[in-house]
Parts: structure tokens; C-alpha cells; sequence
């Protein structure tokens, strides 16, 4: 016979794994490869429009790159102490790179995601 706090560790332990787990499947470069990967590079330019580049590639097909720029405007930082002057982050540059590499009859063969920030 289990015991209820030999159970609830049991229960803890399922939990953590089954979150733990999950995390690598919620980042953005793999919900690109789940929406794109192996599907037409007509269905990216449906959903994001014209690449930023298209570069060729020795041996057939292509690098096709979606570059978009953002300022992040300050955001305030709280030390969890009473102070007398703003504390802020710094305004920053985020670059986004989102690079598709297509084959030569137009399928979307990997995805590449990175992001980039600058002041």
C-alpha cells in the first residue's frame, strides 16, 4: 500500500517531468518548424509577407531572411526596496532574424530563429 506522502511526491515528480518536458516545444523556433518545415515557402510568404533577403545557395536553393527591428522603450525595475529615484532598464535595439532555407523546388527544408538586442 502506497502512503498519501509517498503518493504526493509521486504526483510532484509526474508534474515536473510533464512541464519539463513541454518547455523545449513552447520556443518560437519550434513552433516555425512545426507551422513551416516541409511545406511550401508560398505558405510563409502568406503569412509574413516578402523576405528582407534572398541569398542562393551553391548546389540549388536558397536562404530566404526576415529581418524586423524594434525599439524597447525603458521599463522600469524594482528592487523590492523603498527608493527615491527611478530605476529603469536601458532603451535597447531588438533584431529579429528569421532565416527559412528552402530547396529548389520551393519547400522550406529548416528554420533558423535568433534574436538580437543592441543599444
Amino acid at each position: 500500500m502506497i502512503s498519501r506522502i509517498e503518493m504526493r511526491s509521486w504526483i510532484a515528480i509526474l508534474l515536473f517531468t510533464m512541464v519539463t518536458s513541454l518547455l523545449p516545444g513552447c520556443s518560437v523556433e519550434s513552433k516555425l518548424n512545426r507551422n513551416y518545415k516541409g511545406k511550401s515557402f508560398i505558405h510563409v510568404m502568406d503569412a509574413m509577407g516578402a523576405p528582407t533577403t534572398v541569398e542562393n545557395r551553391i548546389g540549388g536553393g536558397t536562404v530566404r531572411t526576415y529581418v524586423s527591428k524594434k525599439m524597447l522603450k525603458p521599463a522600469p525595475i524594482n528592487t523590492g526596496q523603498f527608493q527615491y529615484d527611478k530605476f529603469e532598464s536601458p532603451k535597447v535595439m531588438q533584431t529579429i532574424i528569421t532565416s527559412f532555407i528552402v530547396d529548389p523546388s520551393g519547400k522550406v527544408l529548416e528554420i533558423k530563429y535568433s534574436n538580437e538586442y543592441s543599444r
